[in-house]
């Protein structure tokens, strides 16, 4: 048994192949022994037509995983795990013993950490992608008032169900902050959006050690303010600029640079996640803390840059945003781009590193926009493979970014013709079923699930290279924004943590999103009793079968 483990330092992906077809096989058992204790994983889903409570888990042992990859939710920061995976065989359901020939040994122990390579921590928030045991929890279906309760949960600081939907992501910038007031460090913050108390409260604990570059979010007329709350909040005691450039562009930034007792710049928080309640706890985000003085200092510089333009995206910034910065971390390649930019040279940079894929490219997108973005480059890569080659892709898109006159062609069967792709878009359980309840997709009025904006090429080869950053992946982004697109080039331990990051992601949606387009009549309805499951992955030239070659690095 062939068995492959990554992390994001909260959630395991775990991927398996065994040599071949196991006779008599209802599934896979996943053992996970943490801490030097052992535990069997336990799953929710159990044989078609078999009597169960509703919300009811089971030991992986008797509700066997009839698939060759799993996402372990159940871990936590800190942990020290390692896996074993046990083929469950036996003439029927009721029967299943671990089949002894094809059994895996352990897996090599791993600590789940966030510093995934020297000086880079990364974080991760948990949302609510895992849609059904929020349903479960607060009693949510997608079309009822007891959304309020989770706006009231989100809106609560310390709120320890708040607290587990902000997951590390959170509780890490909660804590640069804290440290910060703590040591009495300056931080100079970049922000699109704030509106949440505990955030809040954390700038004012600074005081005039807080220095921020507040935009006026998204709105439809000039002199308009979706932050005019906070703004009025913090006018007196932080160091508050404005940055009035909506409509027409956004202040799109969320970047926050952490200086050291010299009060030189020292460390840098970046990445997608709004400086909301929503963007803590609601949405898809990632963020990376970068340990790091010149990387710092460059942010810092654009920091000052956006203070002195006010209201204004003169020519001479978008000129300087034109020139790429190189601030190595120590031995790791970096490239960042801030922009508005002159002729998109941040987009040809990345478009190249797409077009130079060897083994994969995944990603998460909210909406690049229908023309000229990363995801038309990806699509267009997809279709260009050469004859031998094939790429793996997988993605996650928050919405069809498609118009009538610039169809994005997410799901054309060209795509797939030379590669290995596949996007999907959120989607939730529609209707109570054997197994599920109805879930919520979003919060009314509220538009994203996925909000990363993260791209990710050949994660697990000599050279992965990492985007990340506020940067939307599109045209408007790299002309017109304001935005920063962070590129990070072999650091595989960073790779592999937004892999595992991704594919959480995806496959919480990949199943409920086909599911949308099923008959009723073709949808799965519970395990089979048969070893017949096995066929669909294994099948000599499939995709299904190159899936799991490529997770467990065949």
């Amino acid at each position: 048994m062939n068995v492959k483990v990554y992390h994001n330092g909260d959630d395991v992906f775990i991927a398996w192949k065994p040599e071949g077809f196991i006779p008599n096989c209802r599934g896979f058992a996943l053992m996970r022994r943490r801490n030097g204790i052992e535990e069997t994983v336990s799953t929710w889903v159990g044989f078609e037509g078999q009597p169960h409570q509703e919300g009811e888990r089971r030991a992986s042992t008797n509700w066997p995983i009839q698939k060759y990859q799993w996402t372990d939710y159940m871990a936590n920061p800190g942990d020290k795990v390692q896996y074993r995976v046990l083929p469950m065989v036996g003439p029927d359901k009721d029967n299943l013993h671990p089949d002894p020939a094809t059994t895996g040994d352990w897996t090599e122990e791993i600590t789940l950490s966030h510093e995934f390579d020297p000086n880079i921590e990364a974080y991760f928030n948990r949302g609510i992608v895992a849609a059904q045991w929020i349903s479960r929890r607060l009693g949510i279906t997608a079309d009822d008032l007891k959304s309020k309760k989770l706006r009231t949960v989100i809106e609560t600081p310390n709120d320890p169900f708040r607290r587990y939907l902000h997951g590390p992501l959170g509780s890490r910038l909660f804590e640069v902050l804290a440290d910060a007031a703590k040591h009495k460090r300056h931080i100079y913050a970049a922000l699109y959006e704030l509106d949440d108390e505990q955030l809040e409260a954390a700038l004012e604990t600074l005081g005039q050690r807080a220095h921020v570059v507040l935009a006026n979010g998204s709105v439809k007329k000039h002199g308009e303010d979706q932050n005019s709350e906070a703004r009025a909040r913090l006018r007196d005691t932080i160091d508050l600029h404005d940055r009035f450039i909506s409509p027409g562009a956004l202040g799109h930034n969320k970047f926050l640079v952490i200086c050291d007792s010299r009060k030189k710049p020292r460390w840098v928080w970046t990445g997608s996640q709004n400086w909301t309640k929503t963007g803590l706890c609601t949405q898809a985000n990632n963020s990376v803390l970068v340990d790091d003085a010149d990387l710092a200092e460059e942010y810092r510089k654009q920091w000052d840059l956006l203070k002195e333009a006010g209201d204004e995206t003169h020519e001479a910034l978008k000129e300087s945003n034109s020139a790429p910065r190189d601030p190595d971390i120590g031995n790791t390649p970096v490239r960042l781009w801030f922009t508005p930019t002159v002729g998109q040279v941040d987009m040809k940079d990345a478009r190249q590193i797409i077009v130079d894929a060897k083994q994969a490219i995944l990603f998460l997108m909210f909406n690049p926009g229908p023309k000229d973005t990363l995801l038309n480059t990806i699509i267009e890569t997809a279709r260009a493979v050469t004859a031998g080659t094939r790429l793996y892709i997988r993605g996650a898109v928050n919405q069809d970014p498609s118009t009538t006159s610039n169809p994005v062609e997410l799901f054309d069967t060209h795509n797939s013709e030379k590669t290995d792709f596949d996007v999907v878009l959120p989607a939730a359980i529609d209707e109570t079923t054997d197994w599920f309840r109805r879930e919520m997709k979003q919060l009314p009025r509220t538009f994203a699930m996925v909000h990363s904006k993260v791209v990710l090429v050949d994660p697990f080869v000599a050279h992965p290279v990492l985007l990340t950053g506020s940067h939307n992946l599109g045209l408007k982004a790299s002309t017109t924004n304001d935005e920063n697109l962070l590129i990070i080039r072999d650091a595989p331990g960073l790779a592999a943590a937004y892999a595992a990051n991704i594919m959480a992601i995806y496959n919480q949606y990949r199943w409920r999103f086909r599911r949308q387009v099923q008959p009723k009549n073709k949808r799965w309805k519970g395990l089979v009793d048969a070893d017949t499951w096995q066929k669909g992955y294994l099948r000599p030239g499939s995709a299904a079968l190159r899936e799991i070659d490529f997770w467990v690095g065949a």
